[in-house]
């Protein structure tokens, strides 16, 4: 379609008119079948008031904001200013805007130390650590009838004390075993090492190391198969009483399993030495046990404490020792028959020479497989005294008491004899050697 132009403007407008005719000849590349012309309508922009009144900051929300903070209507809008982080002031350093108006203020400490230095302060950390933990409790024993708390999990079996410690007395070291049986067993059932405890073992002399060691391979049958019994006969001030104090101070602690190889443990002694006894354990052992001593009451109280000791089980017993006399024990041996009892210490144990007496059948019929006899006399009149204390100890060893006496006794008295013969004296010498090499082994 021609365009009039008006002609006061053809003569100076010639890059006019071509940029119309440049705009007609794009118009018609782009011709529509549907429009009458065959155009394509041009695509109006909005005016200007119209984009103005589309902008955000001219919506009624937000005019009513810039009216609220004091801003006119005509203004032009802009965002609101961050507020910068103000710098840690003397209000952030003392914390009163963070303190809530419900709490009560803090107290100052007045016994805390004062400023220390770094070596004045690890040397104060360490005089504090090498104190050993105490309860501020009076006579406070700690909860040892109580189950630990917490799960026992699953691990490398291990022995309770070092055994390859300078100075350790070990009692019991597993066998060697190789590759192809290591591979072959059960891990929890690899035996352990048993270790003295290094209390005891530091103060124990060398006779008395050996000494523990002996009464340990006889009341666990590793001396005598089969035999859990034997007689510790040192003289008197060699210190018998502190070895079977470490021999029952280990049964009740540890064993090649990985526990207590007993639960409780008795001594029996003349009335005289009960209160010694207990004095010694105290003293050896501090803290870590508590005894029952029995030296006198009605008879009432006494059977309500044996009751007590008899019935205690578990893994920690609160007292898993008894100390009783031989005359307390004879009354109310009933109470203890009824139970059984890891380990049994009979001391003076010759008054037991007589196995006709009460006192003998009463610690006889106990239910108790390892027996400790303490007596620095064992032999004083003849052998059958002798025969009652090793049956004592170990039931059987030497047979019944006439095949001892016809064995053992009447040949061995027989060659002792003035008017005996040479073959007498050799039968003698020969049974008595038989004799030492049964109880010696």
């Amino acid at each position: 379609m021609p365009v009039a132009l008006p002609e006061g403007r053809a003569s100076g407008a010639g890059g006019t008119s071509r940029a119309f005719r440049a705009f007609g000849a794009a118009r018609a590349s782009h011709r529509s079948p549907s429009h009458p012309l065959g155009l394509v309508p041009a695509v109006t922009p909005p005016p200007r008031s119209l984009r103005e009144a589309m902008r955000r900051s001219l919506a009624p929300s937000q005019l009513a904001k810039r009216k609220a903070g004091g801003e006119e209507e005509d203004s032009e809008w802009r965002p609101p200013a961050t507020q910068k982080r103000q710098k840690a002031g003397s209000e952030a350093e003392s914390g009163d805007c963070y303190r809530s108006p419900f709490r009560k203020p803090l107290t100052q400490l007045t016994n805390r130390p004062l400023c220390l230095d770094s070596s004045q302060h690890e040397a104060f950390i360490r005089s504090i650590l090498s104190k050993p933990f105490k309860v501020p409790i009076p006579n406070y024993k700690g909860p040892t009838g109580l189950r630990a708390l917490g799960i026992k999990r699953a691990g490398l079996r291990s022995p309770l004390h070092d055994p390859f410690e300078e100075g350790a007395l070990v009692l019991y070291e597993p066998p060697l075993l190789s590759a192809h049986e290591q591979l072959k067993i059960d891990k929890d059932k690899v035996p352990v090492h048993v270790v003295v405890d290094p209390v005891l073992s530091r103060v124990l002399r060398p006779h008395q190391r050996e000494g523990v060691k002996f009464l340990w391979d006889c009341v666990t049958s590793r001396r005598i198969p089969g035999s859990h019994g034997c007689i510790m006969a040192d003289e008197m001030g060699l210190g018998k009483t502190l070895q079977c104090i470490t021999l029952m101070w280990t049964l009740l602690r540890q064993s090649p399993d990985c526990k207590p190889e007993i639960e409780k443990a008795m001594v029996v002694s003349p009335s005289s030495l009960v209160r010694n006894w207990y004095n010694e354990v105290e003293k050896w052992l501090g803290g870590r046990i508590q005894p029952l001593a029995i030296d006198g009451g009605s008879k009432e109280e006494i059977d309500r404490k044996l009751v007590g000791f008899m019935n205690q089980r578990g893994l920690r017993v609160p007292s898993p020792i008894l100390i009783i006399s031989y005359e307390t024990f004879r009354l109310h041996a009933e109470a203890l028959q009824k139970g059984t009892v890891g380990l049994v210490i009979c001391d003076e144990g010759h008054r037991l020479k007589n196995s006709e007496n009460q006192t003998y059948q009463a610690l006889n019929s106990l239910n108790t497989p390892r027996r400790v006899l303490i007596s620095g006399t064992p032999i004083q009149n003849d052998l059958l005294e002798y025969f009652s204390l090793v049956h004592f100890v170990n039931s059987g060893i030497l047979g019944t008491a006439q095949e001892f006496k016809r064995h053992f006794e009447l040949p061995i008295l027989k060659g002792r004899d003035a008017d005996a013969s040479e073959a007498e004296r050799q039968k003698g010498e020969e049974r008595l050697k038989e004799l030492i090499s049964i109880v010696n082994r």
